[in-house]
């Protein structure tokens, strides 16, 4: 049983759980009664969700022991995406 809490991916397991339950707090913490959003609390929340993601692919898709063309590729397109993502949020506000 010891072994299973001494395991990178337990660690993992429980940064991924703490994030989310972060990232929950911070879009609950906006004032719900209104209709705007704040670009603070969304670009948290989006930050935490890339993060979340190459976690997942480094330790749970085992990216981080593939081949150096796929680790740059895998973080290419999550810093790709994040760039989309952040451009269409700020064209819509």
């Amino acid at each position: 049983m010891t072994a299973y809490l001494r395991s990178p991916l337990t660690a993992v397991w429980l940064i991924l759980t703490s994030v989310t339950f972060a990232s929950w707090w911070l879009g609950a913490s906006g004032d719900s009664h209104r209709l705007g959003v704040s670009l603070s609390i969304t670009g948290s929340v989006v930050a935490i969700a890339l993060l979340k993601t190459r976690l997942v692919f480094w330790y749970f898709m085992e990216v981080r022991s593939a081949p150096a063309w796929l680790r740059w590729t895998c973080d290419g397109w999550l810093a790709g995406l994040a760039v989309v993502i952040f451009a269409l949020y700020s064209c819509g506000s």
